[in-house]
């Protein structure tokens, strides 16, 4: 099958999210993310606890996957509490947040009820974990991640225009977009660790 190789380099990750526009459409029978390739490091990381181990990166394909149920990640507290008078119906079970997160404990009630409900407090995510980052290491990062993101004999039509993001795994148990707000991914001209980052995805697909 065909492959499709994207390459992301610092200049266009500094901001976070890379809006990426291919040169045609695509319609995918099959499309499989085989490999992951970065240089990307614990010291683009800004909190202080953060820098001082690997941290554990996931990618987010926005405009591609991320409507497809083949991805979903759960992040929060997963102990149950007990809410009062919640009904077992709603409205909008997925109360969609502008981050491209859900929170599943935010719901509008359509039918009233007196019965108890037990929820967990959660984000709900898209996103492909790709493995570790670099801790101030010098080798590139390969990741084999053969990871089927489409093949159930219908079309993914895909418009090629991709919405990417890295996210990673803080001390704290948070995922977080890695962006300007936290450190970020910085060319080698800036900070006294800087290196020249960059990340290359390599798809197989069938149309």
């Amino acid at each position: 099958m065909p492959l499709l190789s994207l390459t992301m380099r610092a200049a266009e990750l500094a901001g976070g999210r890379v809006d990426i526009k291919l040169d045609r459409d695509y319609k995918f029978t099959e499309l499989k993310l085989l490999h992951v390739y970065h240089n990307i490091d614990s010291i683009n990381l800004a909190d202080s606890k953060d820098k001082t181990q690997e941290a554990l990166l996931f990618i987010r394909l926005g405009g591609l996957i991320e409507n497809h149920k083949q991805l979903i990640n759960y992040e929060g507290n997963f102990e149950a509490h007990q809410q009062l008078n919640i009904p077992h119906r709603y409205d909008n079970d997925d109360f969609q947040f502008g981050n491209g997160t859900k929170r599943t404990d935010n719901p509008t009630p359509s039918v009233a009820s007196a019965n108890n409900r037990f929820v967990a407090d959660v984000n709900e995510f898209f996103l492909i974990p790709i493995g570790a980052s670099r801790f101030n290491g010098h080798n590139i990062v390969s990741r084999d991640v053969f990871k089927t993101l489409h093949k159930d004999g219908s079309v993914l039509h895909f418009n090629g225009q991709l919405k990417f993001e890295i996210h990673y795994l803080s001390h704290a148990g948070g995922l977080l977009p890695i962006d300007s707000t936290n450190g970020g991914i910085f060319e080698a001209a800036k900070g006294k660790n800087a290196h020249n980052t960059f990340i290359t995805l390599m798809f197989e697909y069938q149309e």
